[in-house]
């Protein structure tokens, strides 16, 4: 965590410098929603998974507003969003392409040996850790929920 915290640093002293009010802005806010899990965990550091669960989080909530604001015609605001967004994602992995996703879902359930749907909780577990920051929770689920109707 500590490099990504150093990382955001030095991004928002080059964002002040660039006068880049947006992605000051933005990096202002992934350090304050990491602060905030830190307090929330209470524990000595956390872990770049965690950290990279904090940015889906925030990507997910620039999303519902894009949304949000271009069902309200209110495109500059939208625009606003994507650019935080954005900014966002530049600190998330590569995420994963479809053929990747479908081969680590259908591992995890040979490893589980999940059989039906509801052993679904068992092979998401397995592969929360796994595909963190790499692909988003919907995706994930619906993934395994397709390769389990086939199982």
């Amino acid at each position: 965590m500590k490099e990504i915290e150093q990382k955001i640093a030095d991004q928002i002293k080059d964002a002040m410098r660039a006068k880049e009010q947006v992605r000051l802005d933005t990096l202002r806010a992934m350090k304050s929603a990491l602060k905030y899990k830190f307090v929330e965990k209470n524990q000595q550091e956390l872990s770049e998974a965690e950290c990279f669960a904090v940015f889906q989080t925030l990507i997910k909530q620039r999303k519902e507003s894009i949304e949000q604001f271009e069902k309200a015609n209110m495109l500059e605001m939208a625009e606003k969003e994507k650019a935080e967004m954005a900014v966002i994602q530049g600190f998330m992995p590569q995420p994963l392409s479809k053929e990747e996703l479908e081969g680590l879902v259908k591992e995890s359930i040979q490893k589980t040996g999940a059989k039906e749907l509801k052993d679904m909780g068992l092979v998401m577990k397995a592969l929360s850790a796994q595909t963190a920051g790499r692909t988003d929770g919907k995706t994930l689920s619906e993934m395994v929920r397709l390769q389990l109707s086939n199982v």
